[in-house]
């Protein structure tokens, strides 16, 4: 909780992340970016570079569904997380500093990789490499805010978190992007850049503790600060037990079905759509990247209303809503082939659909927020996420398959759109709420 109006006057500035709201959403926001750093490199400028250095959709694709698997066990961290740690210095904080850590280690590593630009299945191999540490960060961000912000501000930060995600893939797509195509641009470059960034990051965590009288590092002076209840779980088998009874619900397992197959046909749509627009309609592959390296803002925009929508219709309402607009928008795009060359259109589409992505996301994470058992609510909220990264991991690996199978591309638009559609009918006639608010009524 905030230190009171009193304390705040005698200690104008506290500088932990329980005692300092504004140091806590910073810290937050700026994790949720190095997270999407990547992300926006390797999805928009690094598989555009691939594609117009002529690498076939299959190999691109599987490339790609590296930076997901990671992330599909990202749910393996939690018990470890909520099992152990060193008190002294936080809760979550070591986790922190060890997962940004070693990514800032294994990118330098990659920098220095001689051939990484012209090898795809080494390439591969070292996205996953950096994204095992990028997802302990993940989990390890999540469970410090389930911990460190007051129930009242958890629907707003976890919209401006959300959004930060897409602020640092525009970033990673945009400037990191601007590595690999300027005049002796290469791969390793990107990645030097790239570790530079996640390094500034770092120095949040490192020079910040979660609570005063908390060890800043190893070898100074302080003690844990964690109350009783804060402390961590006895055992992990205590923690999968409790986890285990949370999954045992109809609704839990519905959830998951939305999350495993939610993302396969805006992941798949986005190979299929690059690999088009670049190889056979003739856009520059660095215009391409720009546009959808632009598309962020209006994800990051779509998770902001997404966070007000979620309070205001529902969350399952909410994610329906978003989830059929964005299929509408695929299959009618899909019929306008003839004018994929007009620029505007084409923009209108890539913005409109990330907006909505960005929507939804946000939307389904209050609606598992909703569902999940409040006993361990940080790490069955981790398995949905890892749910979700197995969909756009499956999303990834269908898109040549999927692209081989329909007779055109704007087929491959139609077939998606049909699939969304019927999905977000499962989420309205199946997925069934009660948490005592009108969002859990009609959730």
């Amino acid at each position: 909780m905030d230190p009171n109006p009193s304390e705040n006057r005698r200690r104008p500035f506290n500088a932990t992340l329980t005692g300092n709201r504004y140091l806590r959403i910073l810290t937050l926001c700026s994790l949720y970016i190095s997270q999407g750093l990547p992300q926006g490199f390797v999805y928009i400028a690094l598989k555009n570079h691939l594609y117009g250095q002529g690498f076939s959709l299959t190999a691109v694709g599987g490339a790609l569904s590296m930076i997901s698997l990671p992330w599909t066990f990202k749910f393996l961290w939690g018990p470890i997380i909520d099992r152990f740690g060193i008190p002294a210095m936080g809760k979550r904080r070591p986790w922190l500093i060890l997962a940004q850590g070693l990514t800032v280690v294994v990118i330098f590593s990659l920098a220095l990789m001689p051939g990484i630009d012209t090898n795809i299945m080494a390439l591969g191999w070292a996205i996953l490499t950096m994204n095992i540490f990028i997802s302990l960060q993940d989990v390890s961000t999540d469970s410090l805010a389930v911990d460190i912000v007051p129930e009242k501000d958890r629907g707003k930060i976890n919209g401006f978190m959300f959004g930060c995600s897409y602020l640092g893939s525009f970033i990673g797509g945009a400037f990191l992007g601007h590595f690999l195509e300027m005049e002796g641009g290469s791969v390793q470059l990107a990645m030097m850049a790239l570790g530079v960034c996640v390094f500034l990051i770092m120095l949040l965590p490192l020079f910040l503790r979660e609570r005063p009288g908390e060890k800043l590092l190893p070898w100074t002076k302080g003690s844990s600060q964690l109350k009783e209840s804060e402390k961590h779980v006895g055992s992990a088998i205590e923690l999968g037990r409790a986890l285990l009874r949370g999954f045992n619900r109809p609704v839990a397992i519905l959830a998951g079905v939305l999350a495993l197959l939610v993302h396969i046909g805006n992941t798949a749509i986005a190979n299929i759509g690059s690999q088009h627009f670049i190889n056979v309609v003739g856009w520059d592959a660095k215009i391409y990247s720009q546009m959808e390296s632009a598309g962020y803002w209006f994800s990051f925009g779509g998770a902001v209303v997404g966070g007000f929508a979620a309070d205001k219709l529902g969350a399952k309402r909410a994610v329906v809503f978003s989830g059929s607009l964005l299929a509408l928008i695929w299959i009618s795009f899909g019929q306008l082939d003839t004018l994929w060359t007009v620029k505007w259109l084409v923009a209108t589409s890539m913005f409109s659909q990330a907006a909505l992505l960005g929507l939804m996301s946000v939307s389904m994470f209050t609606l598992f927020m909703n569902i999940v058992d409040r006993k361990v609510a940080a790490t069955q909220f981790t398995a949905y996420m890892a749910l979700l990264n197995l969909s756009i991991f499956t999303g990834n690996r269908l898109a040549g398959w999927l692209r081989e199978l329909v007779p055109s591309v704007p087929s491959a638009y139609l077939v998606a759109g049909i699939f969304q559609l019927a999905l977000m009918a499962f989420v309205f006639l199946t997925i069934r709420v009660h948490t005592g608010k009108a969002d859990g009524a009609a959730a």
